[in-house]
C-alpha cells in the first residue's frame, strides 16, 4: 500500500493536488492501493514528549485520530508527503505528525519499522526560486533517511494561489513521474 499524508491545512490544496497526482502516476505504472490522509481534516496532537514509546509500550500512547495514520506510515511499502511551506518550514500540522514518529524507535534507538522504502517529499511553495527554503528541504529529506525511508523530493514553486498547481502542466508531470518511480 502506497500511503499519502496531505499536511496543508487548506482543502482543497496545491501540496494535495500534486499529492494526488504523483499517486495516480504510482497508480499508472502497477496497480497498488493507495491511501490518502489528509491531517487537516484529523484531530490529534503533536508528540507530548512522555516517552512512553520509548520506556516499554510499543508506539505512540496517544491514542487519537493520528493512530491508524502512524499505523499505516509504519507499514506502507511507499510514502508520498506533501506540505506547504508556511514561514520558513513545513506547516504545523505537518510537523506535528512528523513529531509523532518519534514512537517508530524503541529504547534503543532502534527502528521498529522497516528501512529500505521509498519516499517522495513534496514541497510546495510560493517563493518562485526552487532553492529559497534548501535548508528545509534538506531538513525534512534527513528526517525520512533517518527513518529508513529512501527519500526523493518535488519543489514545487509559485504556488501561492489556490489552484495554481492545476495551471503548472509542468508541476503536474513532475509529480506523476515521481509517482511512477515509486512502484517501479
Amino acid at each position: 500500500m502506497i500511503l499519502g499524508v496531505a499536511g496543508s491545512g487548506s482543502v482543497p490544496s496545491n501540496s494535495r493536488r500534486l499529492l494526488e497526482e504523483a499517486l495516480a502516476g504510482a497508480a499508472e505504472a502497477r496497480p497498488v492501493e493507495r491511501r490518502v490522509e489528509c491531517l487537516a481534516d484529523l484531530r490529534f496532537r503533536g508528540c507530548v514528549g512522555c516517552r512512553a514509546c520509548r520506556t516499554g509500550a510499543d508506539g505512540c500512547v496517544l491514542q487519537d485520530d493520528l493512530t491508524p495514520v502512524l499505523r499505516a506510515t509504519a507499514e506502507c511499502s511507499a510514502l508520498v508527503l506533501a506540505t506547504p511551506i508556511y514561514y520558513g518550514y513545513a506547516s504545523g500540522l505537518f510537523k506535528s505528525y512528523l513529531d509523532r514518529w518519534y514512537s517508530f524507535r524503541d529504547a534503543g534507538r532502534n527502528l521498529r519499522v522497516p528501512s529500505g522504502r521509498p519516499a517522495l517529499l513534496i514541497v510546495t511553495q510560493g517563493h518562485p526560486e526552487p532553492e529559497a527554503y534548501a535548508w528545509t528541504l534538506g531538513s525534512l529529506e534527513r528526517v525520512l533517511a533517518s527513518y529508513g525511508f529512501e527519500p526523493r523530493a518535488l519543489v514545487a514553486t509559485g504556488l501561492e494561489e489556490a489552484g495554481a498547481a492545476d495551471r503548472s502542466p509542468e508541476i503536474l508531470s513532475r509529480a506523476r513521474d515521481l509517482g511512477r518511480a515509486l512502484t517501479s
